[in-house]
């Protein structure tokens, strides 16, 4: 009995799916996605969805490729100020554009899924039950359907994994007990200008980032002063701050930042989820199985990197697939470098917990030495400089192997035929 296959099967409609079946479409594989229902375009009463992404301008970039993005959707970032609960150090970051832009979740992968339906098979409401190789394929159960490189971008709970029996190592807490983040929307009584807030308290960092505001301005919040926030704390904190009232919630948040942007005018719903840090033993578990974004490591949301580290992978898949067929034994670097990427990472989001928010933060010397850090990186021009290049992914540690044409452009890729059979 012979079937006719995909190139490649995309699993996962976030973000990261999303870009990766639009990359591997343009490039001329013939894609299908998996996935059990289209994303919804969601807004809370604020107007804004409460899940949000700080996307640096490679990323953004990058995404343009693929779809058509609304300017009015991006909220720029043109400034950052860093700063603690027990030290009179601070951290103040601007550059000569936009060090990143913060977009709504689902106004991305509505826009991404847009993209998709012009240029690959969606293959909706359906969900992977199964998988069997085959010598020249992977047998998807569920969407039933072939395909010779599968790539996993299902989430922090991915069900591929899972049939890969890929085990995933997750960190110890950088404090004792499960931490959670609690995301919302805020309207602010003095305007953001623009700049993003982050102040790292006992228990956790808190985040406020900018949002472009549709309110016209003179009326009630008026433009720039809507932000995402973002509360990483502990579990028993987060329940605790869960049950209080709107307003006992606004003068706790109010508190926690210092009144950085004077009160909070409105509170939208508040979402709760739980952080840790885990990374998959194996990005390419199998011959034509690759596991990338959530499903492949997840990191804490102090600095917003856990959406640019997956479209990183896209890009470091698209530049293996540009310069190769999708075949099997061919993704070992593409699994190490992105393995070796994720450890950095997560190396960095560890060392800035352990030293704001440890066990030991409080320590006189911990305290002492953090403030001088500060006050010397303020201070020294080129080191943040170097700084700001790595958070907008253009430094060494974000260094990858590059596509040699953006998706979409005129070739630069090698474009395969568009099915194929096996036996």
């Amino acid at each position: 009995m012979r079937e006719t296959v995909y190139d490649a099967a995309v699993v996962g409609a976030g973000i990261v799916g999303l870009a990766a079946a639009n990359a591997l479409a343009g490039a001329g594989y013939r894609t299908a996605l998996v996935e059990r229902t289209p994303p919804p375009r969601r807004r809370g009463e604020l107007g804004f969805d409460l899940r949000t992404v700080a996307l640096t301008p490679k990323s953004v970039a990058f995404l343009r490729t693929l779809a058509w993005i609304d300017d009015a959707e991006l909220g720029p970032v043109e400034a950052m100020h860093v700063w603690e609960y027990d030290g009179a150090g601070s951290l103040r970051f601007a550059g000569d554009g936009p060090l990143a832009y913060v977009a709504e979740n689902s106004a991305l992968t509505t826009r991404l899924w847009g993209a998709a339906k012009r240029c690959l098979d969606i293959l909706p409401e359906k969900s992977v039950t199964g998988l069997t190789h085959t010598r020249d394929a992977v047998v998807l159960t569920g969407p039933d359907l072939a395909a010779r490189l599968v790539v996993a971008a299902d989430g922090a709970d991915s069900v591929v994994r899972g049939l890969t029996a890929t085990p995933v190592r997750y960190e110890p807490s950088y404090r004792r007990g499960p931490q959670h983040a609690i995301a919302t929307i805020a309207r602010t009584t003095r305007p953001h200008v623009n700049v993003a807030y982050q102040r790292f308290g006992r228990t956790g960092p808190v985040a406020l980032l900018p949002l472009v505001d549709s309110t016209p301005a003179g009326t009630s919040g008026g433009r720039g002063h809507t932000v995402a926030v973002i509360w990483s704390t502990s579990a028993v904190e987060s329940d605790r701050l869960q049950l209080l009232d709107d307003d006992g919630f606004r003068a706790a948040l109010g508190a926690e930042v210092e009144g950085v942007l004077g009160e909070f005018a409105a509170i939208d719903r508040r979402l709760s989820f739980p952080v840790r840090q885990g990374l998959t033993a194996d990005f390419n578990p199998a011959p034509r199985i690759l596991i990338i974004g959530d499903a492949a490591r997840t990191l804490h949301p102090l600095a917003g990197q856990g959406v640019n580290v997956g479209l990183e992978d896209v890009r470091a898949l698209a530049a293996t697939a540009s310069a190769s067929d999708l075949g099997a034994g061919r993704w070992r670097d593409f699994a190490r470098e992105r393995r070796t990427r994720s450890k950095l990472m997560m190396a960095s989001m560890r060392a800035l917990l352990a030293a704001y928010c440890g066990p030991r933060a409080s320590n006189p010397w911990m305290r002492l030495a953090r403030n001088a850090g500060v006050r010397f990186i303020d201070a020294a021009p080129v080191i943040k400089a170097q700084l700001v290049r790595e958070a907008m992914g253009l430094g060494p540690l974000a260094m990858h192997r590059e596509t040699r044409a953006e998706p979409g452009a005129s070739n630069g890729f090698e474009s395969p035929g568009t099915s194929s059979e096996i036996a």
